[in-house]
């Protein structure tokens, strides 16, 4: 990685607005660095698509392996109706958590070089990178709060970035990862008649469901793939 803060501004003036968008200048050992912190939330990624494929085959019959594999908010209401308590909240804390420490260290270690980085391998134009783009008009105000309310990869990676310090980066996450999972149970306890039904209409008719979750998941995937590669690299 260049040690030249000319390169670091160059690179992430580039990445704002609709510049065209600069590889960082980056050794061999920092990308092979990189690629190594960044492996653990890109496998968690894909099991979350496996998880949105098998949604319907899974929920009645092996939630808590679903959860394992997907923590999306419908999933979460879903097996929240399926699974225990003390079950629930400790597979969904782990799964919820366990990549944020990398994306943390990934953002601390290469700074704006490491958004840049993911800039050019994704496109400027990635969800990742918008949603980043628009909650870094407002970590400076309210990070913390930010962190709190949604500590998903944006904010675990800007909270790097920002060089928060680790203790209340891990407190300020967990505490606001066990909210969320409270408060989806609460729902799914408040609403567990409606949820049961349609629970039940899922199980019933799991293959189709699962046929039509792997071609949305399919076009997903594709409609990425080409967002990417329109996106402009220098």
């Amino acid at each position: 990685m260049s040690d030249e803060g000319g390169d670091e501004r160059a690179t992430a003036d580039a990445v704002d607005g609709d510049a065209p968008v600069a590889q960082p200048v980056i050794s061999d050992a920092d990308r092979k660095r990189m690629q190594l912190l960044a492996a653990v939330p890109v496998g968690f990624a894909l099991l979350a698509y496996a998880g949105q494929i098998f949604f319907a085959a899974l929920i009645a019959r092996a939630p808590l392996l679903l959860l394992s594999l997907n923590a999306t908010d419908p999933i979460l209401l879903g097996v929240a109706h399926q699974a225990p308590l003390w079950a629930f909240m400790a597979i969904g804390l782990t799964r919820l958590f366990i990549t944020d420490p990398f994306l943390y260290r990934l953002g601390y270690d290469y700074g704006p070089n490491a958004k840049a980085y993911l800039a050019g391998e994704f496109g400027a134009r990635s969800r990742i990178i918008r949603t980043m783009d628009w909650l870094e008009r407002w970590f400076p105000r309210a990070g913390w709060l930010l962190l709190f309310a949604i500590p998903g990869y944006p904010m675990c990676l800007l909270s790097g970035i920002a060089r928060m310090r680790q203790l209340p980066f891990v407190v300020v996450n967990l505490a606001g990862t066990f909210t969320r999972l409270a408060l989806v149970w609460w729902v799914a306890d408040l609403f567990s008649g409606p949820l049961g039904a349609v629970i039940r209409f899922i199980n019933r008719y799991s293959i189709p469901f699962t046929v039509v979750m792997f071609v949305l998941v399919a076009v997903q995937t594709a409609r990425n793939q080409r967002k990417a590669a329109g996106s402009p690299k220098e």
